[in-house]
C-alpha cells in the first residue's frame, strides 16, 4: 500500500507541475498580449480563449496535489484535540467526502461535455472547440477523486493501526 501511496504522490506532483506550466503560459501569453498592444500592435488573437483554457487546466490539475499533500484549507481546531486514531478517522472521512465531491463534479461534467460536444460549441475569438476546455476539468476531477480515495484509505489504515507507517517511511513529505 505504501508503494501505491508513493506512486499517487509522484503522479499528483507531476500533475501540479503541469498545472504550474499552464499558469505560467497563461501569464506569459497575457503579458505578451499587453506588450504587443502597448507598442501599437493588434495583440495576440485568441488570448482570452487560450488563457481561459490554461487556467481551467491549472486549477483542476492542482487539486490532486492538494489532497495528497494535505494542503487544502481546513478548520481543524476541534480535530487537533482528538486522540490520534480519531483524528485519522476524521481525516479519512474528510478525504472520502472530497473524493465523492470530485467524483460528482466529474460525473456531472461528463453531461456538460456531451452537451457541448453535441452542439459543436466553439470559443468566441478563435473558434477552439469548447470540449477542449472540458478535458482538463474532467481529467483533474477524476484524478482528484482517485487521489482523495487513496488518502482516505491511508487514514483508515492509520486509524486501525494506531500509527502512521506512511509518515515514517516518507522521505520528502512531512505532512501526516
Amino acid at each position: 500500500m505504501i508503494r501505491i501511496y508513493r506512486s499517487a504522490q509522484t503522479a499528483a506532483a507531476w500533475a501540479a507541475k503541469l498545472a504550474v506550466l499552464c499558469a505560467l503560459l497563461a501569464g506569459a501569453i497575457t503579458c505578451a498580449d499587453i506588450v504587443i498592444r502597448n507598442v501599437g500592435g493588434e495583440g495576440i488573437i485568441g488570448t482570452v480563449d487560450i488563457t481561459q483554457m490554461l487556467i481551467v487546466a491549472a486549477a483542476f490539475l492542482t487539486i490532486p496535489h492538494g489532497f495528497i499533500s494535505d494542503s487544502h484549507v481546513a478548520v481543524d481546531m476541534g480535530v487537533d484535540r482528538l486522540p490520534f486514531r480519531l483524528q485519522a478517522v476524521c481525516k479519512a472521512v474528510a478525504a472520502l467526502l472530497g473524493a465523492l465531491l470530485m467524483l460528482a463534479i466529474g460525473w456531472y461534467g461528463i453531461g456538460q461535455f456531451d452537451t457541448v460536444a453535441m452542439m459543436g460549441d466553439r470559443s468566441q475569438t478563435i473558434g477552439l472547440p469548447m470540449v477542449w476546455y472540458w478535458y482538463p476539468l474532467l481529467a483533474g476531477s477524476f484524478f482528484a477523486a482517485l487521489i482523495a480515495a487513496v488518502v482516505a484509505f491511508r487514514y483508515a489504515v492509520v486509524a486501525l493501526a494506531g500509527h502512521d507507517a506512511f509518515l515514517s517511511s516518507q522521505s520528502s513529505e512531512p505532512n501526516s
